[in-house]
C-alpha cells in the first residue's frame, strides 16, 4: 500500500505495482524474506541485513514496476482498445438486440478524445435521433456510458463486467477450489 501510495504521482493513478505483486506472491514473499536476511559474510554490507538481499529485492520491485507500465501501455493503446471495444459491443449485442454494433465507434472516439455532448456521440452513431438515443439509453443503463447530468455530455463507463474484455489480465486469476 505504501508503494502503491508512493508511486501515485509518477504513476497518475494508471498503474499500480499491486497487481505486480499480487501475480507473483511467491516471489514477493521471497525477495522480501532475502532483503531481510543476516549478512552473507564480511563482504556483504555493513549492517545486520544482506546488501545482497536487499538488491535482489530493489530488483525484483522495479522488474514489477516495468512490467506494470509496459501492460497498461498495451492495454491503453488505441490500437488494442479498438479490437477489444468492438468484440464487447458485437458480443454485448448477440445477447441483448438494445445494443448495436453502431455504438462502437463512438465508444472508441469516446475512448480516444474523451467526452461528446449526446448529439454528437447519435451523430457518431449513424442512426436516426429516436434509434440513436434508444441505443444512447441503453448505453447509460449498462454503464458503457456515464454521464453527471441527465442532458450532459457523456464519456466511456468501464463497468466491471466488461472490465475482462477490455482489459484482459488485469486482476490475477483467483483460483477458488470448486466444490
Amino acid at each position: 500500500m505504501q508503494s502503491h501510495c508512493a508511486l501515485w504521482k509518477l504513476s497518475e493513478g494508471l498503474w499500480s505495482p499491486s497487481r505486480g505483486l499480487a501475480r507473483s506472491t511467491e516471489a514477493y514473499y521471497a525477495a522480501l524474506h532475502n532483503a531481510d536476511s543476516p549478512r552473507r559474510g564480511d563482504l556483504d554490507g555493513r549492517g545486520n541485513l544482506s546488501t545482497q538481499g536487499l538488491l535482489e529485492w530493489v530488483q525484483y520491485f522495479l522488474g514489477v514496476c516495468e512490467d506494470q507500465v509496459s501492460y497498461m501501455s498495451k492495454m491503453l493503446a488505441l490500437d488494442g482498445i479498438k479490437q477489444r471495444i468492438e468484440a464487447l459491443v458485437i458480443f454485448r449485442s448477440t445477447q441483448d438486440k438494445g445494443i448495436r454494433n453502431e455504438a462502437i465507434l463512438p465508444l472508441i472516439h469516446l475512448f480516444g478524445l474523451g467526452p461528446l455532448a449526446r448529439g454528437e456521440f447519435a451523430q457518431l452513431t449513424g442512426l436516426g435521433e429516436r434509434n440513436a438515443r434508444s441505443l444512447l439509453s441503453k448505453l447509460l443503463t449498462i454503464g458503457l456510458l456515464v454521464s453527471d447530468t441527465p442532458y450532459g455530455p457523456v464519456r466511456i463507463g468501464l463497468p466491471l463486467d466488461a472490465l475482462g474484455m477490455l482489459f484482459p489480465n488485469l486482476y490475477p486469476e483467483v483460483n477458488l477450489p470448486l466444490e
